[in-house]
């Protein structure tokens, strides 16, 4: 099965349709692709959680600066897109806060595994370790069935899935196809807020004239 693409607002104005469909291209369709590993039946033994889990949170910094809002610091504007467009409603056990998972994303997922590694040199997590989960739906050497992955880019959150984000008093997991899951549910949620989506035209065609 093919790549699943995103139920945006039919009203979204074209250039702001036109960066969605690129995020689509060069970031949800790789996620698509990679959700698929492990394969140990072809020596593709890595399930790139981590390659998952960064290419979405590079997503959800760009939407948050395009396409989201234009002011204010860029973890400002993460955090906020975050808690007010990603589905935190919809997690089982409203496992988290929508401020504490945007805190938690940005914290401890976005910047230590960007800017150093994981190593957490500014120690904002304060000792916790973070867990990156994958799904296995019962064999390790395989990644997810193309009949999964469609329910990922459908509506409804697939069940059983835990939270995205699960807090412990020395853990912090984050199940990467809910993640998934959610950022979709995101982009779809703030195409439908006709103001945002009308100042990020603005915002996109004056940069399409000031580079003409």
């Amino acid at each position: 099965m093919a790549y699943g693409s995103l139920a945006i607002d039919r009203a979204t104005p074209p250039h702001a349709k036109a960066l969605i469909r690129v995020l689509e291209s060069n970031y949800l369709s790789d996620v698509h692709t990679m959700l698929r590993l492990p394969d140990f039946d072809l020596d593709l033994v890595a399930g790139c959680n981590l390659a998952i889990t960064q290419v979405l949170a590079a997503a959800v910094s760009g939407i948050s600066v395009t396409l989201y809002d234009h002011t204010g610091g860029p973890g400002i504007r993460f955090k906020g897109l975050l808690e007010k467009y990603y589905p935190w409603s919809r997690e089982p056990g409203n496992a988290v806060t929508p401020q504490d998972g945007a805190k938690i994303i940005y914290s401890v997922i976005r910047n230590p595994l960007t800017h150093d590694l994981g190593l957490d040199l500014e120690n904002k997590r304060r000792g916790q370790k973070i867990v990156l989960k994958r799904l296995t739906m019962g064999n390790a050497r395989k990644g997810l069935p193309e009949h999964f992955i469609a329910q990922l880019e459908s509506p409804n959150r697939p069940r059983p899935m835990s939270p995205t984000v699960t807090v412990q008093s020395r853990k912090t997991t984050v199940l990467v196809e809910a993640f998934y899951w959610g950022v979709r549910q995101m982009v779809e949620h703030l195409s439908r807020d006709a103001s945002r989506m009308q100042s990020a035209e603005t915002f996109l065609r004056s940069i399409r004239e000031s580079t003409a």
